[in-house]
């Protein structure tokens, strides 16, 4: 009997600690998933238009009011929390803003180019867990002309303390789109 009691205390331990690894794994792969589907988004907004209410929001002056001496834009920090919010730190959402998000949208939109995301891959850092990497194959076409093709690769940085959010895109190659954006002709 004493027998009998141990093998069924020892199998419901391991049954206990398998049911933990389990566990840990499901997290960690729903962990993953969450950060490929907030760059997947991320990206897909930033290289698809150009975003034209967002360059409305951004230029045009019946959305801007001055509070204290400071400019204000309550619908663009609307919008931009709306789209972008969800995938952001709070931190970070302005540096993106002022950076990249600006940069891909206006140039396309001042010069006359369509962007579309064609395809993505992303991968996790075997090493960091809150590093990921893309691969972007991004389109650009100007006034109806064959499109092109570029590659993009970052990295993209999630944050340990808000999770499932970018805190900051470390590393950016996009093989020369910025400039090819800014041509005019």
């Amino acid at each position: 009997m004493k027998n009998n009691n141990k093998v069924k205390s020892l199998f419901i331990c391991l049954m206990l600690i398998m049911s933990g690894f389990t566990v840990a794994a499901c997290s960690q792969k729903e962990e993953e998933n969450q950060h490929k589907t907030a760059i997947n988004e991320v990206i897909e907004h930033l290289f698809t238009g150009p975003d034209e209410k967002f360059i409305d929001l951004l230029q045009n002056p019946k959305y801007r009011t001055v509070m204290n001496n400071q400019e204000e834009n309550p619908e663009l920090d609307k919008y931009i929390a709306e789209v972008y919010g969800p995938y952001m730190t709070d931190s970070y959402l302005n540096p993106f803003i002022n950076t990249i998000l600006s940069q891909y949208s206006s140039f396309a939109y001042e010069n006359g180019f369509k962007l579309s995301l064609n395809t993505i891959k992303i991968n996790q850092s075997e090493n960091h867990p809150t590093l990921y990497t893309f691969l972007a194959e991004v389109g650009y076409q100007k006034n109806g002309d064959e499109e092109k093709t570029v590659n993009i690769e970052a990295e993209v940085l999630f944050s340990s303390k808000e999770e499932g959010k970018i805190e900051g895109f470390q590393y950016i190659n996009d093989n020369g789109l910025s400039v090819k954006l800014r041509e005019s002709n």
